[in-house]
This record gives C-alpha cells, sequence and structure tokens, in this order.
C-alpha cells in the first residue's frame, strides 16, 4: 500500500509555482524552499519536479513566455553605451588585464623552474617541494579564472545576440516604439553612470 502524501505537499507545490511566477524559477525555487526548511531534500526534489518539472526546461519556457512589452523594452547593448564612452581607453584596460594574466602565468613558470632541478642523470627530479605545489596551485586557479572570464564572455556575447534580436523584431513591428525604449534605457544607463555603477 502506498504511503499517503504529506499534508504539505499540495501547499509547497502552490507556493513554488507562486514564487516561480512572481521571482523567476531558480529564485522563486529558492524562496520557496525556505518556507519548508524541515523537508528532506529528496522530498523537496520530488515536489519540485512536481511543481515546475525539469528546471532548465522551466528556464527556458519562462523565457520563451515572456509578455511583447517585457521582450520590446530589452535594448541591443551597444545602444546603452553612451557615445562619450573612450573604446581606447575600454580597450587599454582590456589589454593590460590580459598582459598581467600573461605575467602570472609566466611567475608560475618560473617558481615551478625553482622547484625542479636536473640531476646528474639528466632527470627532472624535485628540488623545493613546496614550491612545485604552489606553482600547481597558482596554475590552477588561474586555468579557473581563465574558464571563467570564458563563460564570462561567451553570456555576453549571447546576451548582446538576443538583445539584438528583440529590438530588431521591435524595430519591424513599430521603429517610433524601437526608439523610445532605446531612449529611456539609455538615460537610465547615463544615471547610472552619474552615480558611480
Amino acid at each position: 500500500m502506498a504511503r499517503p502524501a504529506s499534508p504539505e505537499r499540495d501547499d509547497a507545490i502552490r507556493k513554488i509555482r507562486n514564487f516561480v511566477r512572481e521571482s523567476g524559477v531558480k529564485e522563486g525555487i529558492r524562496l520557496a524552499r525556505d518556507q519548508f526548511p524541515s523537508i528532506p531534500s529528496a522530498t523537496w526534489a520530488r515536489w519540485r519536479q512536481a511543481a515546475v518539472g525539469n528546471v532548465s526546461v522551466a528556464d527556458s519556457q519562462a523565457m520563451a513566455g515572456l509578455s511583447d512589452a517585457v521582450k520590446s523594452a530589452i535594448p541591443a547593448p551597444e545602444k546603452l553605451i553612451p557615445a562619450s564612452v573612450d573604446p581606447v581607453s575600454a580597450a587599454r584596460h582590456a589589454l593590460n588585464f590580459w598582459r598581467m594574466l600573461d605575467e602570472l602565468e609566466h611567475d608560475v613558470q618560473l617558481l615551478r623552474d625553482y622547484a625542479l632541478a636536473k640531476g646528474n642523470d639528466g632527470k627532472t627530479r624535485v628540488r623545493v617541494p613546496f614550491a612545485l605545489r604552489d606553482a600547481h596551485r597558482m596554475r590552477c586557479d588561474l586555468l579557473r579564472f581563465g574558464l571563467q572570464q570564458a563563460e564570462v564572455a561567451y553570456g555576453v556575447d549571447r546576451s548582446a545576440r538576443l538583445f539584438q534580436a528583440v529590438i530588431d523584431a521591435v524595430g519591424e513591428e513599430s521603429p517610433e516604439c524601437q526608439r523610445r525604449i532605446i531612449a529611456q534605457l539609455s538615460q537610465l544607463q547615463t544615471e547610472h553612470e552619474a552615480r558611480g555603477f
């Protein structure tokens, strides 16, 4: 005989759906989970599945279900950059960043070379184990950081393409609406810059 359902199950599923509707899938699930801290993780996972299904699918469905009004408010990233921004300065900062990363990698290699030595037999041996360990840790940190930067760059590019597609679609339907949206978002961006963020 099947075990009877928890009396909190229906309430939890309803709250998950409400929070997801109000705050998005991930944040909504987190907010709903805070309401039921005593529920075991496995039980909560089943309830979450019953409420929204697969989280990644729910995310994409939520994006697809955005109203046209919300979609039309998303500007192209290049429209948010004021004309006063100096692209040379921005490029210089980016180049400095990658130069500094290269310098760090060079430092790691120096530390690794210091930690190793060639023996009389021509074989490489560890001369300073702690230095080799530190070099490996530093290299792992640099690799992790590089992967994070690649992920950010991919996300920015993907967002830029999404924004451009939405703005282009709005422009096809109503160029005037597109101009108003871009003007409002540019004004907001200028206000944020005046505040320093």
